[in-house]
């Protein structure tokens, strides 16, 4: 017996050169110790770009059917940084009210990690977040430790799965240095950080509300949502109505939707509450580092640097964050 015949089984294949996805696999082929972060991260799989919520009819009489679909799955060689924005979904998900359409995806999903033991690429800025190690939200760690990979096995699906098809010995004395070694020699090597302790940021960014840096950046930005989107932790959506032509039934559906879109903040009477690009970005950047920050504790940036990479006019989070240091009359 085999994964397949156990899990749907997706995995990292590269889409083209520089480029890679994760995609449903067959085979083990592509490496994965230096692939760079996937266009989109693995949360697409647990919370889909767009998904039904339910289905109704209104004739002869009105009736509705919830859908939660889910199904068993096992997503391989999920980094640190995406480990670490899956964990902060389910705190999300089912913190205030439980998202039954999350939480059926989530049971019934397995994470194999592999662990990093260098900036990934150029963008990559997850110690600065504290997300470059990961101590929970995975079944199953792997790092490549040179002649072998040293494994952590955190569920009960963990360690049957690794019974079950692998092979593997306990770890030696020596296999602990090398694995300790490697993870302590990974800190040394990020370029690209924050010029203070993410704990400070909270503080510094509910005083930067004027920050010059905003203006800058509504002159830039394009307003395209695509930092919001390749996001491991954006969750915000849409919800719509999709009649069917008979225009008795139909389903109601979400979609991932983005605080930096023109839109986001319209309401009702037609007034915009964060009317430019500059005010968007000051949301999502307050969003990540003070309001869910100070909610719950911890970054909601997990330093993978896909937004960076993915921005048509190269606004970067890290010099971004690093301007509002600079401009801040807060010591820290």
């Amino acid at each position: 017996m085999n994964l397949k015949e156990e899990f749907t089984v997706y995995g990292v294949k590269q889409k083209e050169e520089g480029f890679y996805v994760f995609h449903e696999i067959v085979e083990f082929s592509d490496p994965l110790d230096n692939y760079k972060p996937t266009i989109l991260p693995p949360k697409k799989y647990l919370f889909p770009q767009q998904e039904t919520l339910l289905r109704f009819n209104t004739e002869p009489y009105p009736e509705i059917e919830p859908v939660i679909e889910s199904k068993k799955q096992l997503i391989f060689g999920v980094r640190p940084c995406d480990i670490h924005g899956i964990s902060l979904l389910d705190k999300i998900f089912t913190t205030d009210h439980e998202d039954v359409n999350y939480t059926h995806k989530r049971k019934n999903t397995v994470i194999v990690g592999i662990d990093c033991l260098k900036p990934c690429y150029e963008y990559a800025y997850c110690e600065s977040v504290g997300c470059s190690e990961v101590d929970e939200g995975y079944d199953i760690m792997m790092t490549d430790i040179g002649n072998s990979f040293y494994t952590s096995i955190k569920t009960t699906i963990g360690d049957e799965i690794a019974k079950k098809y692998s092979k593997f010995v306990n770890v030696k004395e020596e296999d602990k240095d090398t694995f300790l070694k490697l993870r302590k020699k990974r800190k040394e090597r990020f370029e690209k950080k924050f010029k203070t302790d993410v704990s400070n940021l909270p503080l510094l960014f509910q005083n930067a509300d004027k920050d010059p840096i905003w203006d800058e950046l509504n002159d830039k930005c394009l307003g395209c949502g695509r930092c919001n989107i390749v996001c491991p932790t954006c969750y915000c959506f849409d919800v719509f109505d999709c009649m069917d032509l008979n225009m008795t039934s139909g389903e109601r559906c979400r979609q991932w939707d983005a605080c930096t879109l023109k839109d986001f903040a319209v309401v009702a009477t037609g007034e915009n509450f964060r009317p430019t690009r500059g005010h968007r970005l000051r949301h999502r950047f307050n969003r990540k580092f003070n309001y869910l920050m100070t909610k719950y504790n911890t970054s909601f940036c997990v330093g993978c640097g896909r937004c960076s990479r993915s921005c048509p006019v190269d606004i970067d989070v890290v010099e971004t964050v690093n301007a509002v240091i600079k401009n801040s009359k807060v010591d820290v």
